[in-house]
């Protein structure tokens, strides 16, 4: 996979060691994350210590769930965390896909309704890149016999916006060419932008030059669905997914020839992101007055007992089961006999017929 080549135009990348990313990780997962800045968080980080982060996160069952991204050439580490606005645009783009493939897991046309019914969602999977490179898409859809995705998906902010061409680089040239599609949801909120928002996919190309074959990811799609003063624009506009992008030649033999796709207007675009708005705005209300109802209001949690542990007098006991246990069980009945008696002790059957 390949990465950006030079730092983003906001220069360098604050320093930051494996410990205080733990430790940022904990804080998130305690809901200490305040500013919109940090729904893309980047550090830097050497390779070494992303191994070992990785390693500790992988280790740490609480830590576990954070979608989070690594470019080894820049050693940048990149921790998301996503809005209302943005779970709300990811899932609802994601619904129009399955509905329009219910429809044509019932369609006429056999072919393309049995391949149909082999695409599934994968969720946000964990993409490996050959040189260390690590990333969490927003979501994806592949046919299941593909040993790879077909389509990603990644919704972006305006901290992320410029990452998103290195990312479809990444999954497309990381892939070899079987990822089909990537498709960005790029959302502005900058001044100088607005409320603009577009799509923009890539796909794998080809290009044969002084007899070598080199492969890019071809931006093949860059359409504003809606203007920098928040009105619908290109509403007609259509965005099309083949049923072929779902699946590669290599895995699935004559998928060139499956007829049939997916079509999501701009104006359903525009219409999903404006609804997400709305949620947004409404969860944070919400908060605002779950902050008011509640102060100088203590919370109570309820403790947690540590596990429980056999006492002296119970351990003496089961050590004489299982000597007894040793001596006279002879056969398959007297065995659960025994394992009756040591229920709730920690009494190891398979150990035991080893033994």
């Amino acid at each position: 996979m390949t990465s950006p080549d030079s730092p983003t135009p906001s220069g360098a990348l604050p320093t930051f060691g494996v410990d205080k990313i733990i430790a940022e990780l904990r804080n998130r997962r305690c809901g200490q994350q305040k500013k919109e800045e940090d729904e893309w968080w980047c550090v830097s980080l050497s390779i070494d210590e992303f191994k070992s982060l990785e390693a500790r996160i992988e280790a740490d069952e609480d830590l576990h769930g954070f979608k989070y991204d690594y470019f080894p050439k820049l050693k940048k580490f990149v921790l998301r965390m996503e809005d209302d606005l943005h779970e709300f645009v990811v899932e609802e783009f994601k619904v129009q896909i399955q509905d329009q493939l219910s429809v044509l897991r019932q369609s006429n046309d056999q072919v393309a309704a049995d391949f149909a019914r082999k695409i599934k969602s994968r969720g946000s999977p964990k993409v490996v890149g050959e040189e260390q490179e690590r990333h969490v898409p927003d979501g994806s859809f592949t046919h299941k016999d593909s040993t790879e995705h077909g389509v990603i998906l990644e919704v972006s902010n305006s901290q992320k916006r410029r990452e998103l061409s290195f990312l479809a680089d990444d999954y497309i040239l990381g892939s070899n060419g079987l990822i089909q599609l990537v498709i960005g949801i790029d959302l502005e909120y900058r001044k100088t932008k607005g409320m603009e928002a577009k799509v923009i996919t890539w796909r794998p190309k080809r290009i044969e030059a002084d007899g070598t074959t080199i492969l890019e990811a071809a931006q093949t799609e860059d359409g504003i669905f809606r203007a920098a003063d928040g009105s619908l624009v290109n509403g007609e506009q259509i965005l099309y997914i083949g049923l072929e992008d779902f699946g590669n030649k290599y895995d699935c033999p004559g998928i060139n020839n499956i007829p049939g796709g997916i079509t999501i207007s701009f104006a359903q675009l525009y219409n999903i992101v404006c609804e997400g708005e709305e949620v947004k705005q409404k969860m944070k209300q919400k908060r605002e007055l779950d902050d008011v109802g509640l102060l100088g209001v203590q919370k109570r949690q309820k403790p947690r007992s540590p596990p429980e542990e056999l006492d002296t007098q119970d351990e003496e006991w089961l050590q004489a089961v299982k000597e007894e246990g040793n001596q006279r069980l002879n056969d398959q009945d007297d065995f659960n006999v025994v394992l009756q008696r040591c229920d709730g002790v920690g009494f190891n059957a398979e150990a035991k017929t080893e033994q």
